[in-house]
């Protein structure tokens, strides 16, 4: 699986939120099927919101997927952002599996 880390309109990333959220979103590669994007794109909002203006957005690609899957999160930091979509997106890798499993098991 391919992990594009990216800013959104030239938002300048801290190497420490890229490898925090490349290290969360690898461990997923032996459950997808290739080849995979998934990329993650990080904006800064600047919302007044109380501080709550840290977005994270991912699109992911696999085939045997009709669209791309499109997951974001808004919170106070990035990692908290990044945790949340780690768990969406577990979610979401586990179900398609299951889903590719079953057509699998139905071939044979």
């Amino acid at each position: 699986m391919q992990i594009i880390v990216k800013g959104a309109k030239g938002f300048e990333i801290f190497p420490e939120n890229k490898e925090y959220a490349e290290e969360k979103f690898c461990k997923f590669q032996k459950l997808v099927k290739e080849p995979a994007v998934l990329e993650i794109i990080f904006e800064h909002t600047h919302g007044t919101r109380a501080n709550i203006d840290k977005k994270i957005i991912l699109n992911f690609t696999m085939p045997g997927l009709k669209q791309a899957e499109h997951f974001e999160n808004t919170a106070t930091h990035f990692t908290e952002a990044i945790d949340v979509l780690e768990e969406k997106f577990e979610t979401f890798i586990l179900r398609a599996k299951e889903k590719r499993d079953e057509e699998r098991k139905q071939e044979k």
